[in-house]
C-alpha cells in the first residue's frame, strides 16, 4: 500500500510539473515561437519522440522540467521564431503562463474534490479511527462509536466534543458512548499532545462534508486557490522575518512524502494537497531568482523600464549561474529530506 501511495505522490508531482511546462509551451506556440524541447524531469532521458520541430522528453530526475525555446538565453533574437523577436507583452505572457497553469490546475483539482467528495464543513461526534496506545484505545473505544455526552453534558456536534477534549489535558472525563443500539459509559483522561499543546485521546472524528454541483465547485476552487495564495505569502513573510527559510524548505522528496501521507488519508485529501502544492510551485517560480520564471520576468520588467533590451549573453550567464545554484539547493534539500525520512523525522 505504501508503494501505491508513493506512486500516487510522484504522479501528482509530475502532474504539477507537466501543467507548469505546458503553460509555457502552449503560449509560446501561440505566439509563434520555435520550441525545440518540451521536457519533464532533467536528463538523462528515459525516452523521447519528435513531433514537428519539437522534441518531447521524459527524463530520469523528477526535479522539474523545462521548455527550450529558440533564442531564449544567449542568442540575439534576430532569427524568425525566436523568443526575443517577440513583443515584450508576448514574452511576459510566455513566462507567466507556467505559474498561471499551476493555479489553473489547483482550481480544477479543488473543483473535482468539492464535487466528488465534498468540502469539509466540520467534524462529527462519530469516531472513525483510534490511535493505538492512546487513552481512547485503552478505554476500549472502537471506530464507528459515537460520543453522545461528556461529563453528563449532551454533545451536540463534533466541534463541541473536540473543544472539550482539547481543554481537558490531564482531567478525567466520563464519556457516554453509543455503539449500535447500546449506550454505555467509559472514563478517559486526555493526554497532552505536545505539538499542538492540547488534550488528546487518540480519536479521529468523522468529517462533515458539503458536496457542490460542478459550477459551484469551480467557484469554490477559485476562492480556495486565492486563500492558498494568501496563506503561502503570509507563511513566506513569517519565515523570512524569523530567518528560518532554509530550515523550513523541503525538496521534491519532502513534497512526495507530504503527498504520500495525504494519499493515505484519502483521495479527497490527496486532491486538496496536490492543489495546495501546485499553488506553492507557481508562487515559488515567481520569486525574483535567476533561472526561475520570476527572475526572467524581472529582466523583462527592467527592459520595460529602460526601454532597452538587456544584453542576452549577460542575462543568459546569470540564469546559468542561478540554475546551477538552484540545482545545488535542490540536491541538498533532497539529501536532507531523505535523511529525515530514513530516521522517521
Amino acid at each position: 500500500m505504501q508503494i501505491v501511495q508513493i506512486a500516487l505522490a510522484v504522479l501528482a508531482f509530475g502532474l504539477m510539473i507537466l501543467a507548469h511546462e505546458f503553460g509555457h509551451f502552449i503560449v509560446a506556440k501561440r505566439a509563434g515561437i520555435l520550441v525545440h524541447t518540451f521536457a519533464i524531469g532533467f536528463r538523462p532521458t528515459l525516452f523521447k519522440w519528435r513531433r514537428g520541430e519539437t522534441e518531447y522528453e521524459l527524463n530520469v530526475l523528477p526535479l522539474g522540467g523545462y521548455v527550450r525555446m529558440e533564442g531564449e538565453d544567449f542568442e540575439d533574437g534576430a532569427k524568425s521564431g525566436s523568443f526575443r523577436s517577440k513583443s515584450l507583452c508576448q514574452r511576459i505572457a510566455v513566462i507567466a503562463a507556467g505559474p498561471a497553469m499551476n493555479l489553473v490546475l489547483a482550481v480544477v483539482l479543488l473543483a473535482v474534490g468539492a464535487s466528488a467528495y465534498g468540502v469539509p464543513q466540520g467534524v462529527t461526534n462519530e469516531i472513525v479511527e483510534i490511535r493505538p496506545g492512546w487513552p481512547a484505545a485503552e478505554a476500549g473505544l472502537r471506530p464507528r462509536d459515537r460520543i453522545v455526552a461528556i461529563d453528563g453534558v449532551r454533545v451536540e456536534d463534533g466541534q463541541q466534543m473536540v473543544r472539550t477534549i482539547h481543554r481537558s489535558a490531564g482531567k478525567p472525563l466520563v464519556l457516554d458512548v453509543r455503539r449500535g443500539t447500546e449506550i454505555f459509559q467509559v472514563r478517559v483522561t486526555p493526554r497532552l499532545e505536545p505539538r499542538m499543546n492540547v488534550g488528546a485521546t487518540g480519536v479521529t472524528p468523522g468529517v462533515q462534508r458539503a458536496r457542490y454541483d460542478p459550477i459551484a465547485a469551480i467557484g469554490w476552487g477559485v476562492q480556495q486557490s486565492a486563500r492558498y495564495v494568501s496563506d503561502i505569502f503570509t507563511g513566506l513573510a513569517r519565515v523570512f522575518r524569523a530567518g528560518r527559510m532554509l530550515d523550513d524548505l523541503s525538496g521534491p522528496v519532502g513534497a512526495v512524502r507530504v503527498l504520500s501521507d495525504a494519499a493515505r488519508a484519502g483521495l479527497d485529501s490527496y486532491l486538496f494537497m496536490t492543489a495546495f502544492l501546485s499553488v506553492m510551485i507557481g508562487i515559488f517560480n515567481l520569486l525574483p531568482i535567476p533561472a526561475l520564471d520570476g527572475g526572467r520576468l524581472m529582466f523583462l520588467f527592467v527592459e520595460a523600464i529602460r526601454r532597452r533590451v538587456v544584453d542576452p549573453r549577460r542575462e543568459g550567464y546569470i540564469h546559468v549561474i542561478g540554475f546551477a545554484l538552484l540545482i545545488t539547493l535542490i540536491l541538498v534539500l533532497t539529501f536532507r529530506d531523505l535523511t529525515r525520512w530514513a530516521s522517521g523525522g
